[in-house]
């Protein structure tokens, strides 16, 4: 598994975790000789211009910069058969990616600059040629794209130490950070402001037509804060079941299935009289399927709002592979769809991931998510 900390500086490391660990070794694991890498000064360049009719030349309308390309050859040195049919069956297994998270970019770094690690997919991975005659040694290129073209730093750890604190990324270029909020106690509300633009998760708990903060002070709700909703969510009285013969609703990379049931406490999943859980047909369907209510609409329509959800997420099988989601949509007084927030697993066993999105019509914009898969720091 890789580490680089221990490995030649004529490797690579492929598809390793968080902290740097786990993943692929091209030499340990792979079992392949790294040949010189020329690493690319810029990502492919598209100019536009525009031929305009009697004019000597014509304007620039500016350049776009696109995915960076790395072109990586390979050696593979094999002394039988036998060995040449295993190191073809492992890189197979390796670089294919056939997941259903298959939009997925992985990490790589080359272990001659450990400290930058880059993100992307294979594009080409050519059918290996042999070297002599006679003999089980192949080589290849393989073609790695980078659809952000920048290199990632390692991961820092900053102490907050005060409430205006300014953070100055290390690197050469603008960067979009990415950024880990890490708690040390209950947290009711978090924010933060970047340039001109911010963004708050989270609000007062609500208790009537009064709101409390985590210090314990209360605001009884003015004019502007008038309570529409407050649904315990322990009966289905004001919730319609989706479904093509009652209410028509579109769910993000889903399909409606199943039955939903009102226990004392929550809407969920329904029972059969096994006490199997009323997900939908299995085989049936190639996206995520399940039951979907709707609430009741509100009493009024209101340009400016806030809305609190609780939602409860869980992985029941041993192996954990089984995946599933729980979300919630906000709709306009056209029943499109201008807000979801939820948990959602990813494949092979990974942690689940929970976000919030607003926008128009699944034409949603993230404000908030947690995501495993990528380093939060500046990137060169």
């Amino acid at each position: 598994m890789a580490n680089n900390d221990n490995y030649d500086v004529n490797t690579f490391d492929f598809a390793f975790d968080e902290d740097g660990n786990g993943g692929f070794n091209s030499e340990d694991d792979l079992g392949i000789f790294l040949n010189h890498v020329s690493k690319p000064l810029a990502p492919n360049i598209t100019e536009s211009f525009q031929d305009v009719p009697k004019r000597y030349g014509g304007v620039y309308l500016g350049t776009d910069y696109g995915e960076k390309e790395f072109d990586i050859p390979i050696t593979c040195f094999c002394t039988t058969r036998d060995e040449y049919n295993e190191r073809i069956k492992t890189l197979t297994n390796v670089l294919v990616n056939t997941s259903s998270d298959a939009d997925t970019e992985y990490p790589l770094r080359f272990n001659d600059d450990p400290d930058v690690t880059y993100y992307g997919h294979f594009t080409s991975i050519p059918t290996p040629t042999f070297i002599n005659e006679g003999v089980q040694d192949f080589q290849t290129t393989l073609v790695f794209m980078l659809a952000d073209p920048r290199g990632f730093l390692p991961q820092k750890e900053i102490k907050i130490t005060d409430n205006d604190q300014q953070i100055i990324p290390e690197g050469n270029t603008e960067v979009d950070p990415i950024i880990h909020i890490i708690p040390k106690t209950d947290l009711y509300y978090v924010g933060y402001e970047t340039n001109d633009d911010y963004v708050a998760v989270g609000y007062n708990v609500d208790d009537g037509d009064t709101a409390t903060d985590s210090d314990g002070n209360i605001t009884v709700m003015g004019q502007s804060q008038t309570q529409q909703v407050d649904d315990p969510c322990n009966s289905l009285a004001t919730w319609i079941q989706c479904g093509e013969d009652t209410q028509a609703f579109p769910i993000y990379k889903g399909e409606l299935d199943g039955k939903s049931a009102a226990t004392g406490t929550s809407i969920m999943v329904a029972k059969d009289k096994d006490d199997h859980y009323e997900w939908g047909s299995r085989g049936k369907h190639k996206n995520f399927y399940g039951p979907a209510v709707m609430h009741n609409g509100l009493p009024k329509i209101t340009p400016y709002w806030k809305v609190s959800v609780r939602l409860h997420h869980v992985k029941r099988m041993k192996n954990e592979r089984a995946m599933g989601k729980i979300e919630a949509y906000l709709l306009d007084n056209n029943g499109n769809v201008c807000g979801r927030m939820g948990i959602e697993d990813y494949s092979m066993g990974r942690y689940p991931r929970a976000f919030i999105q607003l926008g128009n019509n699944f034409g949603l914009k993230s404000i908030f998510e947690t995501d495993f898969k990528r380093h939060s720091e500046p990137r060169l």
